[in-house]
């Protein structure tokens, strides 16, 4: 399992912890970071991609993949940011709204990553297209996650918004009735996830569910644990 810390982006500056952006993403690298998790949350709130330009640089100058997140529902935008050094792209669960976008997106191979972001087993998108996001709202979760893998998307993101971002505890519950449906299906699909880690218990129990990588926001910046640490317990 790969740790990938992420450097989250509010207004131009890191959401919490101190450090600018750029800043973070380069100690990030320095301390062992073999992949980055760069967040719009400004997109992820009001459907402007407003750090674009701050994070499609970091991306070139990090040295490292990177991937694109927060609010992504289009894919022209998409396809810009792997144009501008992205390695992947987050799509917002808004997606499940077209079917068809999920077909195109599936195009888009390892490349597209669509996010099942859940609030009590069901979709709840944060930011994308507003008639998107109205028509994939409230769907089952697990049965989003058969939709998409049915389509031919081949990695899917498993985000539980309960503890997103509050140090609460990660989507391991849903994480693995997603993964268990799935194997079920034969449907072979990367499962990344990431929110709420608290410990190294939590990266523990993750790489021993399976997960392809999990992202690590505010447990890094507070000091929780070091990212060599963390590596280390998924060893």
């Amino acid at each position: 399992m790969v740790i990938v810390p992420s450097v989250d982006v509010r207004g131009g500056r890191s959401s919490f912890g101190g450090l600018e952006p750029a800043e973070r993403a380069r100690r990030f690298v320095q301390e062992g970071a073999e992949e980055l998790h760069l967040v719009d949350l400004d997109a992820a709130q009001h459907g402007e991609p407003r750090n674009q330009v701050l994070l499609e640089r970091i991306a070139m100058e990090a040295g490292v993949p990177c991937r694109r997140a927060g609010g992504l529902s289009d894919l022209a935008r998409a396809e810009r940011a792997l144009d501008r050094g992205f390695a992947g792209v987050l799509f917002s669960s808004a997606v499940f709204g077209d079917p068809g976008l999920l077909l195109r997106i599936a195009a888009l191979g390892e490349c597209g990553i669509v996010e099942v972001e859940s609030r009590d087993g069901a979709l709840a998108p944060r930011g994308g297209a507003p008639a998107l996001v109205a028509s994939a709202s409230g769907r089952e979760s697990v049965e989003a996650a058969l939709d998409a893998a049915a389509a031919g998307v081949m990695s899917l993101y498993v985000i539980d918004l309960a503890s997103e971002g509050r140090l609460r505890g990660t989507a391991l519950a849903l994480f693995d009735r997603i993964r268990v449906a799935l194997e079920r299906s034969g449907h072979l699909v990367a499962l990344h996830t990431g929110g709420g880690v608290r410990d190294l218990a939590d990266v523990t129990a993750l790489a021993r569910a399976g997960a392809a990588s999990v992202v690590v926001g505010r447990a890094l910046a507070e000091g929780r644990f070091t990212l060599a640490e963390a590596k280390a317990a998924c060893a």
